[in-house]
């Protein structure tokens, strides 16, 4: 089996080297014929995190760190803007990190086995894309900042030459003769990655039709075994739709089902960014333990919920969305851990009605959720019971 090697270019900084050695594992996790090399330039003003970083690697053998040799630090009066510290610091490992890839790529001209396929540069070190150019290889960004950062440094170049109010700017790029030109000079590098590197469930679910994928998550203390995670399975299965499924042991799935099941739905390994996946357009769906938490994220979407109720007081969520609010599938509303298994038949035939695009509680969950939104604005209800919360608090202060 042909190996593929990617080479990955961190900023040194802690939380970008756990970020980055931790994706590296899922990555290496996910596919056999993965291998993976980690250069780790050094600060000269951090503290070390040699042992804490190889610790994170020792139980992957396809992963190795590689230390580079310490370059000689930028001048002192740059260290007035950490933007462009950074920036000329990445600039002068260039060589190192050059000679080092160029090293590694001649050593696998000679395999058959394994080849370089590519560069994984954090957003600082996006000037080495030209080493990636030089050698062939593309070059993908890994950003250890949210969307929204990502947004901003796209539009960066855009708006470079139009007046802009700053408080709409991060401070970073406020002082226009230090941080200012340092960002400005890796966003305008942004594009010319091949990719950005984005969780590969949200990017499976953005290839998926609107309102056709069912989301299935039971809260942080929700746990089921190995009969009920297989009924569920086969439940899924048979329903025929698509679905995402949030579960903590997928070992315990059934011969086979992961194989069948490819293209069709996803597995989410342990905790699971639930507000986010509500939030999208592929999801039509959400079989639920109940919690509030989940019932109001639920209906902040409009997402129509099927009744798996598991602890607490979920049983009476479950029928107050079922019988008294008509806002809900019901599967079960008394289910408790150790009772009978919920049977594949009964999680088949609830993912089908609530993926019914006709049926009732869809309209009812859209309309909530509309109401939902009112009720936060300037006059609504909730915006107005807030209100007279904080009067009573301090009114009469």
């Amino acid at each position: 089996m042909k190996q593929a090697e990617l080479i990955f270019v961190p900023v040194p900084g802690i939380g970008h080297l756990v970020s980055t050695i931790e994706f590296a594992k899922r990555l290496i996790d996910r596919d056999d014929r993965l291998l993976i090399t980690i250069l780790s330039m050094k600060f000269p003003f951090t503290p070390a995190t040699d042992a804490y970083t190889r610790s994170l690697t020792t139980s992957q053998p396809r992963i190795q760190l590689i230390d580079l040799p310490q370059v000689d630090p930028p001048r002192s009066e740059l260290l007035k803007s950490r933007g462009y510290y950074i920036s000329a610091y990445i600039e002068s490992n260039i060589p190192i990190v050059k000679d080092t890839v160029t090293k590694i790529v001649s050593s696998n001209s000679n395999s058959d086995s394994t080849r370089v396929v590519g560069l994984v540069l954090d957003f600082f070190c996006l000037p080495m894309i030209d080493v990636g150019r030089e050698l062939s290889l593309p070059s993908y960004l890994y950003l250890t900042c949210n969307a929204g950062f990502l947004g901003f440094m796209l539009y960066l170049p855009i708006r470079h030459n139009q007046i802009v109010p700053p408080g709409v700017l991060p401070s970073a790029v406020l002082d226009k003769d230090n941080g200012y030109t340092a960002y400005l000079e890796i966003a305008l590098r942004f594009r010319d990655t091949k990719g950005i590197i984005r969780d590969n469930i949200m990017k499976w679910l953005d290839d998926q039709p609107p309102l056709s994928v069912v989301f299935l998550c039971f809260g942080s203390m929700g746990s089921f075994g190995a009969g009920q995670v297989k009924e569920i399975a086969l439940g899924l299965e048979g329903s025929g739709h698509r679905f995402l499924w949030s579960l903590r042991t997928p070992t315990l799935m059934p011969e086979g089902f992961l194989e069948r099941i490819k293209g069709k739905g996803m597995i989410c390994n342990g905790w699971a960014p639930q507000v986010e996946f509500l939030a999208h357009k592929a999801i039509g769906g959400f079989v639920s333990h109940c919690g509030w938490n989940s019932i109001l994220e639920s209906l902040w979407h409009g997402v129509p919920i099927v009744t798996l109720p598991l602890y607490a007081e979920q049983q009476l969520n479950a029928f107050s969305m079922v019988r008294e609010l008509g806002l809900a599938v019901e599967m079960r509303l008394d289910y408790k851990i150790g009772a009978d298994l919920v049977s594949g038949d009964e999680i088949e035939r609830a993912v089908r009605h609530v993926m019914d695009g006709t049926n009732e509680v869809r309209k009812k969950m859209k309309e909530m959720g509309e109401m939902a939104r009112k009720a936060v604005m300037e006059g609504g209800s909730s915006f107005i019971s807030i209100g007279q919360l904080i009067e009573d608090m301090i009114g009469s202060s």
